[in-house]
């Protein structure tokens, strides 16, 4: 059955789509059946074995008619020109609909073989009901129903006064039996309503779609700007701290520097190599500042594996403070499959090094725990970074916002902004004297994740 295709692909709810896909293939079914069904029994009404010929091969071309017609607009679409239906065509912009197109004549060629075949046996009568779907489907409303009207009346008087039918003397002997109205009558009123009722949810599910692709348009608008924001705030953060830490020590430098040129001129040759020794302090100060921005910014610990840095930072962590004469203990706990977690893309991993960075930094500044554990969990569309630590907690509603020009939240809203930056959330659970658990989520890609539980 040849339907009227929407302006775009159809894509409705699974409950639409799957009514929508029974009702086709329901309709080229009843379709197949009447035809076999109208043979098999006109064959036992002829008795003329040329008639039965001639049924024969009328029934074979209306079956390959419908055939082609569903096949080719299934793969390529209704044709709106001739020129469409050559191998290779396609409609140009410029090419307008002809008055009669493929579908139309296809349409009437169905009907002239339907009326030709009612004319040597009735019992193709009730094929007439397909033909119905057909020209409500291919013609507007009110066309459609006309002609729907118009072979009812045929499927009505053929078997009655028609070539092959009852003719008048029966009719006039012995009546009509209510059959022969109120059947086709029925069925043409069945059609139309299904019919219209394949067309409505039709247009909903082409009207779900178009949604659909407006709110997928509007969500890549806002990803785009939320990385716009997230980008410009990382850059703030960078200027604000370069400003208050490599610059301050260049202008010292500067100044230093000037200072001891004074006092080289002057003589003064101890008061200038104090002011040098500072010089290359300062600057010593500064290069491993900057060194450590350019640590941050690159993550070349991901140059191996980023389940090998991750151990890495983890075990340095906890030596640094074991070192420093705390008890402490941290450890990573990977859930999933190792190869998939290296397999990252560059920005998630180096992402989740740094969140990893972040937590523990914040752990140890501020927490006094002796325990945290960091897990990292693989699932199929995120994955899951969760830092455990048994330190003094604190009510993260009093947390507030960051203060310029202090440190006050800058390093739980840096870790917020990063992860909003790649699309996924952040939660902060603690209360004071029970610990604090940070869950960042992150898209995933969907050829990565697992199960699998590894310790570190």
């Amino acid at each position: 059955m040849i339907f009227r295709q929407q302006t775009g692909p159809v894509r409705g709810s699974q409950q639409t789509l799957l009514i929508l896909g029974l009702l086709r293939v329901s309709l080229h079914l009843m379709f197949a059946l009447l035809l076999l069904l109208g043979s098999v029994l006109g064959l036992r009404e002829l008795a003329s074995p040329w008639q039965k010929s001639l049924l024969l091969c009328l029934s074979a071309c209306l079956g390959l008619i419908y055939l082609a017609g569903t096949v080719y607009e299934k793969r390529r679409g209704l044709p709106l020109t001739y020129r469409q239906l050559l191998p290779g065509a396609s409609l140009s912009a410029e090419a307008r609909p002809s008055r009669l197109v493929p579908s139309l004549l296809w349409l009437a060629l169905i009907a002239g073989f339907w009326l030709a075949l009612m004319c040597l046996a009735s019992s193709f009568t009730w094929l007439v009901f397909p033909l119905i779907f057909l020209s409500l489907q291919l013609l507007a409303p009110r066309p459609g129903v006309l002609l729907s009207g118009l072979l009812c009346l045929l499927a009505v008087l053929l078997p009655l006064l028609g070539p092959a039918g009852l003719g008048a003397e029966t009719l006039t002997s012995q009546g009509v039996a209510p059959g022969y109205l109120v059947g086709p009558l029925l069925g043409t009123l069945l059609a139309i309503v299904v019919s219209f009722t394949y067309r409505a949810l039709s247009q909903e599910a082409a009207r779900q779609y178009q949604l659909a692709q407006e709110l997928q348009e509007v969500q890549g608008q806002l990803v785009q700007e939320q990385y716009l924001a997230g980008k410009l705030a990382e850059r703030e953060r960078l200027a604000r701290e370069i400003h208050d830490t490599l610059a301050q020590g260049l202008s010292s430098i500067l100044l230093l520097s000037r200072a001891a040129q004074g006092s080289l001129a002057e003589g003064r040759l101890g008061e200038a190599e104090r002011q040098l020794n500072l010089v290359q302090d300062s600057a010593a100060a500064n290069l491993a500042e900057a060194r450590r921005f350019i640590r941050d910014l690159a993550s070349p610990a991901l140059d191996d594996s980023l389940l090998a840095a991750l151990g890495d930072l983890v075990e340095s962590v906890e030596v640094a403070q074991r070192a420093a004469g705390f008890s402490f203990s941290c450890s990573l706990l990977l859930e999933g499959d190792e190869e998939a977690l290296n397999s990252l893309p560059e920005p998630l991993a180096s992402a989740l090094l740094r969140l990893v960075q972040g937590a523990l930094s914040n752990v140890v500044e501020h927490a006094s725990a002796s325990v945290a554990r960091v897990t990292v969990s693989l699932w199929p569309s995120q994955v899951l970074l969760d830092v455990f630590d048994d330190g003094r907690g604190f009510d993260p509603a009093r947390l507030g916002p960051p203060l310029a020009g202090t440190d006050r939240g800058f390093g739980l809203w840096s870790l917020r902004q990063r992860v909003e930056q790649l699309g996924g959330s952040l939660e902060v659970e603690s209360a004071p004297g029970r610990g604090t658990v940070l869950t960042a989520a992150l898209p995933l890609p969907a050829s990565s994740g697992g199960l699998v539980g590894e310790e570190r």
